[in-house]
């Protein structure tokens, strides 16, 4: 990688899309980020681009711009090699890989360090710190994520609950027993239907004990999403979904997403490009 004469960056350093007009790119990944940067990138002008993944490929259908292949084994110059022993020369390498949790200002007994996954085991209702803090160490939004601000709403309201008392917790023994289960849960999953009914499930828990007041299960909007998804990977964002409280469709957006090239307020906002 150092030896690589091109640009190599981080997906969480990626802003601008318009830079790569014109060039062939190596995206390594296969989640949320290697995806949306992919399309990003063939949005604003990129020639090609290549997603490499290390278990499976996304397996949407793609546009004849955009492949997947197997693992990245070696780079030479600007000519990256493949596990299935293709090769392809590349301008510049994005690296959609994930990260890792950091907390350099906690002592480490008090330091989660976890995968990207939908449940870290030592958290109890997937936010208590078990494995020290004397119940005193709350992680909201630490575990990949379907549902976002709805979910940290209710992990929040859990945790306010628990400092104040107002939610009894139970024994060390039973959080445990409780974490086990639900990572026994989590490794059966085999599909992203399976993980969004999984986190819907611990969402609507947690909300039940926290007494969060409101029906927080959307699932169905997320199977639409993915069907969405995998029926046509360029036109999903343009696709419009109801409210779960007010049953209210969404408006279409003016544009579709691969024409919409200004993403200025200004025009978010125009009901005309």
């Amino acid at each position: 990688m150092e030896e690589f004469p091109g640009r190599v960056m981080h997906s969480h350093d990626f802003r601008n899309a318009y830079q790569f007009q014109g060039q062939t790119l190596l995206v390594v990944g296969s989640s949320y980020s290697a995806e949306d940067i992919a399309l990003q990138n063939l949005k604003y002008g990129a020639k090609r681009i290549i997603c490499s993944y290390k278990t499976r490929p996304m397996g949407f259908k793609w546009p004849p711009e955009i492949t997947e292949k197997p693992l990245l084994t070696k780079i030479e110059g600007k000519t990256v090699h493949f596990k299935d022993g293709t090769t392809a020369d590349v301008d510049a390498i994005i690296l959609c890989t994930g990260y890792y949790f950091h907390f350099p200002f906690l002592e480490e007994r008090l330091r989660l360090k976890a995968r990207n996954i939908l449940y870290p085991a030592g958290m109890y209702k997937n936010v208590l710190w078990t494995e020290a803090g004397n119940n005193k160490v709350f992680y909201i939004g630490m575990q990949d994520q379907y549902y976002t601000y709805t979910m940290f709403d209710a992990q929040a309201k859990w945790t306010v609950n628990c400092i104040t008392g107002e939610l009894k917790l139970p024994d060390k023994e039973a959080m445990k027993k409780d974490i086990e289960k639900w990572i026994a849960k989590m490794n059966e999953l085999k599909d992203c239907h399976d993980d969004i009914n999984f986190q819907t499930e611990y969402l609507v828990d947690i909300a039940k004990d926290a007494n969060y007041g409101y029906d927080l299960d959307t699932a169905q909007q997320f199977h639409d999403w993915e069907h969405h998804k995998h029926e046509d990977i360029l036109t999903y964002r343009d696709r419009s979904h109801a409210s779960k409280f007010t049953g209210t469709q969404s408006p279409i957006y003016h544009s579709t997403f691969m024409k919409a090239l200004d993403d200025s307020m200004a025009t978010f906002l125009n009901t005309k490009p």
